[in-house]
């Protein structure tokens, strides 16, 4: 088993990476409207705090993208080498 996955059950994570994109814009979003009604009210605001919610996001969805690649990539690596083994 690679990186926890079984190489039998080659699944995409692109389940996983559509709930990360969808918590963090429900997140966001909150946090946006938080930010928003401090400035309406006039309470300092220390800079744009929400921008770390999406650039995580962002990280993972980056991160699991990756993952596929490379598990796509010895899939079919993999193949290949099993193909040539056997036309020994």
């Amino acid at each position: 088993m690679l990186l926890g996955t079984n190489p039998a059950e080659q699944r995409s994570t692109s389940r996983m990476r559509f709930t990360v994109t969808a918590v963090a814009a429900f997140g966001t979003a909150i946090q946006v409207i938080v930010w928003l009604l401090m400035a309406i009210f006039g309470t300092h605001l220390d800079g744009p705090w929400w921008l770390w919610t999406p650039a995580s996001a962002l990280a993972i969805n980056a991160a699991l993208l990756g993952l596929d690649h490379v598990r796509r990539h010895w899939a079919s690596t993999s193949v290949r080498t099993e193909t040539a083994q056997e036309s020994l």
